[in-house]
């Protein structure tokens, strides 16, 4: 049985589980049955804890459908992606990178080249730039990169599915290591923008 005092929990984890897995894309819809079911606990809690996901942008309510995961759009990618390079980029300008920290990012890249398939590069890239924002000590910002990480999922599994895409991400991630470990803060924070902007250039295709 679900611990009723971790529910909103075990919801947001459950969900976001199956996005990460490929059991849920962009445009499904959520059965709140279905969900009840899985964690044995009743329908009105669920709708409190998707209402939460709802509030972060994560998921949709429509009316007379329940909640669904929202479909891509051109125009609210570039307002996405916008917000996480600036919120990256702040947070490596208030960072200081320990020698572990820098050997993380580099075993993490090396994650991201051994991925066999888009979602799990996808989760080993969204890995490696959590960690490079590990760092950032400021916990309300890092709240707002997690749900906008968690919204742009599904548009970093299109462009993990492009091989030139790839490349340059894998380019972009050595460059910004090797920034990092000179302290060239402001060419890491530049090429940071860049790895995260040019994945607009697969919407505006």
């Amino acid at each position: 049985m679900i611990n009723k005092i971790t529910y909103r929990d075990q919801v947001r984890f459950l969900i976001l589980d199956k996005m990460k897995t490929g059991q849920l894309k962009s445009g499904d819809s959520l059965s709140l049955a279905s969900i009840a079911r899985d964690l044995e606990v009743s329908v009105t809690p669920i709708r409190e804890a998707l209402t939460q996901l709802e509030y972060s942008k994560i998921i949709k309510s429509v009316p007379n459908c329940g909640f669904i995961i929202p479909e891509l759009s051109n125009s609210k990618a570039k307002n996405l992606y916008q917000l996480v390079a600036t919120l990256e980029a702040l947070a490596i300008e208030n960072s200081t990178y320990s020698k572990s920290i820098i050997t993380k990012l580099k075993e993490q890249e090396k994650k991201i080249e051994m991925a066999g398939n888009a979602i799990d590069r996808i989760n080993a890239d969204i890995t490696f730039h959590n960690i490079l924002t590990s760092q950032y000590d400021n916990e309300t910002a890092q709240q707002v990169l997690l749900d906008l990480k968690t919204r742009i999922f599904f548009y970093e599994v299109a462009f993990m599915e492009r091989r030139e895409f790839q490349e340059s991400s894998k380019n972009h991630h050595q460059q910004i290591i090797n920034y990092i470990e000179k302290e060239q803060t402001k060419e890491a924070v530049e090429l940071l923008k860049i790895n995260w902007l040019q994945t607009l250039d697969l919407f505006t295709l």
